[in-house]
């Protein structure tokens, strides 16, 4: 069953969506707040019909890594632009995938309305612990390699 049909299941990923677009940044969240959407979402991108592999989640956390190290190094880094970047990368994966099994749609809507609130290095730090921690549960929850 395809991700766009209304399903219960998918509840989650609407539910994180309106929280992080009622906030003007993405570092206003505490931690326990990502912690408890990145558990919920990991469980649900690990599940059937989704079952998004951990490889692909990766390689979006790798380049969160990449920037985040360049930011660290250059002093005039511009990590709003960076993080802008990231969204046609997320386009093209989830355009990659079998449009009957697109497990990365469900990891796009929620990563791209927190792309959106990111302006300092502090937005894009909430944003690498938030992808760091919904790789871990997706994993937990036996997200497949």
């Amino acid at each position: 069953m395809p991700y766009n049909q209304p399903q219960e299941k998918f509840r989650e990923v609407t539910e994180t969506v309106q929280v992080i677009k009622a906030k003007q940044r993405l570092a206003e969240f505490k931690g326990e707040e990502l912690v408890s959407f990145a558990d919920a979402i990991g469980r649900l991108l690990s599940s059937q019909p989704v079952d998004l592999k951990t490889s692909q989640i990766r390689k979006f956390l790798d380049a969160v890594k990449s920037i985040r190290s360049r930011g660290v190094i250059e002093k005039t880094f511009d990590f709003r632009t960076e993080a802008m970047m990231m969204k046609p990368k997320l386009a093209y994966a989830s355009g990659r995938a079998d449009s009957r099994r697109n497990g990365v749609q469900p990891f796009m809507d929620v990563i791209l309305p927190c792309i959106d609130q990111i302006y300092k290095q502090e937005d894009f730090e909430q944003l690498a612990n938030f992808v760091e921690a919904i790789v871990a549960y997706h994993k937990y929850y036996g997200g497949k390699d």
